[in-house]
């Protein structure tokens, strides 16, 4: 049961955490990184989202459908867009560009009133697609089914701009990525695929070297990224299985975002200050994680169940992210994610292990900023989750000045066997200044068991002696084939005692039980009787002492 709850309870808090101990989530989870938006399109296979001028542009055979910066559609849309691919927008975020794969163009819009401005034509490289705009230089990566693909160059100052090729032909339509002087080609379509690094420096790319496909093992590479300055690109590929990053100076790999295997990535987007990277894909992947730039830490995590993250499919704005996902019934979905960019918050729980039923169960934590400093007053809310995905919410629940905060609760179980986890979910919901944090505490709630132990206060050596006693389990005669186990300690005067372990004993249907042994010598023999409990029942203990003359 537990762990598809766990799964529900991260599609529902927008998160999806990695829960061990108490159930502590590792990477801060965001309440807002909920419903997407469904952009009215379907059976739409352009894969690209791009962020600028208050506006949020998606692809979408041949329109481009826009959001604003809250994600929610505008009466805009760009249409005569044949083939419309991948999308560009420039520093000021007045003008955007398109890729119109059908038409062999690409199509130059005003931000403010969506009116295409001119079309640059590219009727002899066919079937442009991928984009990578850098001031007035602009990129593009064109190729058909035919195998024969490339990149080439336009000067977006220029009346009409002439297109100028770079580099050798590519089987498919490369992707690109463009910063500071450096701008990168990468095969795609490949099991081992090399990503191309040229030198802007002299105006025109001259190639500055290559990152070897199988010697970094790149499968199907499908997005890049570079640092504002050009120097560290990152890339999202069915393999390695992480998220990569090199330098563009050296070649060299310096580091990966991601532990293991995280699946086949699909899109990477980098932070306006480049402190964030954002990453994400399909097929059993987390959908969005975010990690420290500097560092690699993972931040954040956060899913949709029912739909894949596309190629290309991350962009920031401001501290939020954009995702542009695919639902199983072929839905394009617009997914913002507010404030992962905002300074990290820490949540912490503890709760008990185990409860009984009946009980109050005391949970107690604590909110801090990331250096640990208390954040003052904070509401928080809290949301009881039974077996059998029953919610319930508990109210009230507020910090301390110094961060911490306390609440009981007595779990009400409405169905059979009525014990099971409890999962408390607390989360904050983050502030103009700070990321928003959830954590969860599990606790297991249990039947409290009983256990008695009688038999004769004395006896004598060699003679026999008959023990005897009632388990129950919450009242109520305990589970079909129950076993204690009892050990006898004798203690002798001068001695710390010897304890030795007697056979198990079987606990009748009815609770009772028996069981008899001979001490075969004089002192004072304690007997300790145990029952370890089960999934629903907790352990008990009891004891009984003979004097033995």
């Amino acid at each position: 049961m537990f762990p598809s709850l766990v799964r529900r309870l991260a599609a529902y808090c927008g998160a999806a955490g990695l829960i061990t101990g108490l159930l502590t989530v590792t990477a801060p989870a965001a309440s807002a990184a909920g419903t997407p938006t469904d952009l009215g399109v379907a059976d739409s296979y352009a894969a690209d989202l791009a962020v600028g001028g208050g506006r949020v542009f998606v692809p979408a055979g041949d329109r481009i459908i826009v959001a604003d910066t809250d994600g929610n559609l505008t009466d805009g849309v760009v249409t005569g867009l044949p083939g419309v691919q991948q999308l560009a927008v420039n520093v000021d975020g007045t003008r955007l560009y398109a890729a119109l794969t059908a038409s062999n163009e690409v199509a130059e819009i005003d931000t403010a009133s969506l009116a295409v401005t001119r079309r640059i034509d590219l009727s002899a490289h066919p079937c442009p697609s991928t984009l990578a705009l850098l001031g007035e230089r602009l990129w593009v990566g064109h190729g058909c089914d035919n195998g024969t693909g490339g990149v080439v160059g336009l000067d977006l100052s220029a009346s009409i701009p002439a297109p100028v090729a770079v580099g050798g032909e590519h089987l498919r339509p490369p992707v690109l990525a463009a910063a500071g002087d450096t701008l990168v080609v990468g095969q795609t379509a490949l099991h081992d695929a090399d990503v191309l690094v040229y030198d802007l420096g002299e105006g025109a790319p001259a190639l500055r070297g290559t990152i070897e496909g199988e010697e970094s093992h790149i499968d199907s590479l499908r997005d890049l990224t570079l640092s504002s300055d050009g120097g560290t690109l990152f890339s999202a590929a069915d393999a390695p299985g992480h998220l990569s990053r090199y330098d563009t100076r050296t070649l060299a790999a310096t580091g990966t975002y991601g532990a293991g295997w995280n699946g086949y990535l699909s899109a990477v987007a980098l932070g306006s200050d480049g402190a964030y990277v954002a990453a994400g894909g399909p097929w059993g992947s987390t959908d969005l994680t975010l990690y420290d730039a500097a560092t690699g830490a993972e931040l954040f995590a956060a899913d949709q169940p029912d739909a894949e993250l596309l190629p290309d499919g991350v962009a920031f704005s401001g501290t939020d992210v954009f995702a542009l996902l695919r639902s199983s019934t072929d839905r394009l979905l617009l997914w913002r994610v507010t404030g992962v960019a905002l300074p990290a918050t820490k949540l912490t729980v503890t709760a008990p292990a185990v409860a009984y039923v009946g009980s109050p169960i005391t949970v107690e934590g604590r909110l801090t900023g990331a250096d640990g400093e208390a954040l003052g007053l904070r509401p928080l809310t809290v949301i009881q989750y039974l077996p059998g995905w029953t919610k319930l919410p508990i109210t009230g629940v507020t910090t301390r000045q110094d961060g911490t905060f306390t609440f009981q609760d007595t779990p009400v179980f409405e169905l059979p066997p009525y014990v099971g986890e409890v999962i408390y979910w607390v989360f904050w919901d983050g502030d103009d200044g700070h990321r928003r944090s959830s954590v969860s505490g599990l606790v297991t709630v249990k039947r409290e068991a009983a256990l008695t132990l009688t038999g004769p206060q004395s006896g004598v050596a060699g003679t026999a002696v008959e023990l005897s006693g009632v388990l129950t389990e919450g009242g109520r005669q305990p589970s079909p084939g129950a076993t204690l186990t009892v050990q006898r300690t004798l203690y002798v005067k001068g001695t710390s005692g010897k304890t030795v372990k007697l056979p198990a004993v079987r606990v009748n249907a009815d609770g009772t039980y028996t069981f008899t042994d001979t001490p075969a010598s004089v002192g004072r023999y304690s007997y300790l009787a145990s029952y370890a409990g089960d999934g629903g029942t907790g352990p008990a203990q009891a004891t009984h002492q003979i004097i033995v003359k």
